[in-house]
């Protein structure tokens, strides 16, 4: 996987700073949505998986609190406000999203919003000849989940080799062989979705390509709350 700055999530476990993981025997009211959160936004492959697991449901406490973590009332008020989830056209978004395609030369770009019930498209664009389509699908089958929940770059140069997501949907179906998302926060500070590209196929991002999405990200921030 490709070097990135502090806070991202890699394909292989650096050193661990910060807060630590619940210990096996912790009482189960200290996993809370602030504990899982705080547990999560440590950078490396364990953060990963225990999102993962939450996601599953193989730690019902942990499962309990990502939910919580995802329907704070003012995180719900947050992704209310951008109406991004509203039955109504968003051409200044589209009109981002569709740049980023040229801009990047990548297959796929989307703004993904995040909520406990799954994800749904809030706008995405392909390459001409790419089959596409606008939906929503369940946290389970979602990679954008990740920046969101950790408000933190996810950067992923070939799937396949990855020793967490290897085995994730969008792996094993051929969606998804590289990919590169970015939290979007409103301007409360709530992260409510995923700005992010995709290939089927492996993609180096060099820190050009990080450093533009990142640019492009304001950008489209920028649509959703002011356009």
């Amino acid at each position: 996987m490709s070097s990135t700055p502090d806070g991202e999530f890699e394909g292989s476990d650096g050193p661990e700073t910060g807060h630590d993981a619940p210990a096996p025997n912790e009482p189960a009211e200290e996993m809370s949505a602030q504990r899982l959160s705080a547990v999560l936004s440590t950078p490396g492959d364990a953060a990963l998986m225990a999102l993962l697991e939450a996601i599953r449901g193989a730690d019902p406490r942990a499962a309990t609190a990502l939910r919580e973590l995802l329907s704070d009332p003012a995180r719900v008020r947050a992704i209310e406000t951008s109406r991004l989830l509203d039955d109504e056209p968003h051409p200044a978004v589209d009109d981002a999203i569709g740049l980023t395609i040229d801009a990047l030369g990548v297959s796929y770009a989307a703004l993904n919003v995040i909520t406990a019930d799954g994800q749904t498209n809030a706008s995405i664009a392909w390459q001409a000849g790419k089959p596409g389509h606008k939906g929503t699908r369940p946290l389970l089958d979602s990679l954008c989940v990740y920046p969101v929940v950790s408000d933190s770059m996810l950067v992923v140069d070939d799937i396949a080799d990855h020793p967490v997501l290897s085995e994730h949907s969008t792996a094993r179906n051929g969606e998804v062989s590289s990919y590169l998302g970015i939290p979007l926060h409103a301007d409360d500070g709530h992260v409510i979705g995923t700005f992010c590209v995709w290939n089927a196929e492996p993609h180096h991002w060099s820190s050009s390509d990080i450093a533009l999405l990142t640019d492009l990200s304001v950008v489209v921030q920028e649509a959703v709350f002011r356009g």
